[in-house]
């Protein structure tokens, strides 16, 4: 199954009962604590949470959508993706 990992255009997706736009072209730098981001690991599934804050650049501190919180070394990233709650919810 592909994922958005290497995507290089917005593409939409559904987590729960919501509809999500990502923006992959968005860099790293300009995403900013209270953001939703998709997380791509370097191994593993994806992700989606809230950016809490960079640690010192090492590590990387997010809120899952349930809102526990948890941090990932910022080299375990792969990728991370901008995302907001798509207005039209509709499939």
């Amino acid at each position: 199954m592909k994922d958005g990992r290497d995507a290089t255009q917005a593409y939409r997706v559904r987590v729960g009962g919501t509809w999500y736009w990502v923006d992959p072209t968005v860099p790293r730098g300009a995403i900013e604590p209270g953001d939703t981001v998709v997380i791509y690991p370097a191994d593993g599934a994806a992700t989606f949470a809230v950016l809490r804050s960079t640690t010192g650049g090492e590590t990387i501190a997010f809120s899952a959508l349930e809102g526990d919180r948890f941090e990932m070394a910022a080299r375990g990233i792969a990728a991370l993706h901008l995302a907001a709650v798509d207005e039209e919810q509709s499939p």
